[in-house]
């Protein structure tokens, strides 16, 4: 290993988390040590993806908030067919293509750019399943939602998962969404959303 690797490994790289189930069950990917970066924890992502698995194979996804990429990778662990990982993070970015890179996963693409950026630049894909985990800070559900609401980035019937603090008021939602499944864990407050 070079010593420009360990030194990017020493300084942001406090921890690690799980690939909980598929094809890279219990492989880890990397946490960098960056403000607001609060990976899904796996307890979430176990009871989210129980509730996605009739929708999970050859499913096409968004990470919007791709953050270490943990709800993306999962997707594509259980047998996703792409997803499209979005981090505005430059270093949070360089892990994810570093993670690509030791999975040797296929079928993805990962943009550095702002969640809402890349909202609303043109389309060239619809989506089936889009993971919304934005830090907690960032209150920027309710732009996004909207943004998705009079896009054409969803597919029909597609479904969305968000996660935001417990304190927080959930978003309103258009009147045809609906929220199927909604949980409490922790500080934690998650959900998906069919869009009809």
């Amino acid at each position: 290993m070079s010593k420009k690797k360990n030194t990017l490994h020493n300084n942001h790289y406090p921890g690690r988390i799980r690939i909980v189930s598929g094809i890279w069950r219990n492989r880890f990917l990397k946490v960098a040590n960056l403000e607001n970066l609060r990976p899904t924890s796996e307890r979430i992502r176990e009871t989210l993806f129980n509730w996605l698995a009739p929708d999970i194979e050859n499913a096409q996804c968004l990470d919007l908030f791709a953050g270490t990429g943990s709800l993306g990778f999962e997707a594509l662990s259980r047998g996703a067919s792409s997803v499209t990982f979005v981090e505005n993070s430059k270093v949070a970015n360089s892990y994810l293509h570093e993670t690509a890179k030791l999975l040797g996963a296929k079928n993805l693409n990962i943009y550095n750019q702002k969640a809402l950026f890349f909202l609303k630049s043109k389309v060239n894909q619809t989506f089936n399943l889009i993971f919304l985990d934005p830090p907690f800070a960032d209150n920027t559900l309710t732009d996004v939602l909207g943004l998705l609401y009079h896009s054409q980035w969803l597919s029909p019937d597609a479904k969305i998962y968000v996660e935001l603090d417990i304190k927080q008021e959930f978003p309103v939602l258009p009147e045809n969404w609906a929220i199927t499944h909604q949980k409490n864990i922790g500080k934690v407050c998650f959900a998906l959303i069919k869009v009809n």
